[in-house]
């Protein structure tokens, strides 16, 4: 699937996020960080914990969302992403 771009409310505030497989882990980019990642398992996605994702993907330490900049994905935003890759 190639990347997409997409925008997200989070707290109210309109938030561009990326969204790229890599490997049947969907990674969430914002800032040119990761923030986290989902993996379709078969019926119900998982939003992976951090250091899940570390064990899943080949990552530089750069490429983690640094703990001051901590930007929380809520169920409905989830969702909103799930939605956007199962349309593509």
């Amino acid at each position: 699937m190639k990347s997409f771009n997409l925008v997200v409310s989070l707290d109210g505030i309109d938030t561009p996020i990326t969204v790229s497989e890599a490997d049947g882990i969907y990674e969430i980019i914002h800032e040119g960080h990761i923030i986290a990642a989902l993996r379709p398992p078969g019926e119900d996605w998982q939003l992976l914990p951090l250091d899940e994702l570390i064990e899943e993907v080949s990552l530089f330490e750069s490429d983690l969302n640094p703990q001051s900049h901590q930007i929380v994905l809520h169920s409905p935003v989830i969702n909103q992403i799930i939605a956007e890759i199962e349309n593509r």
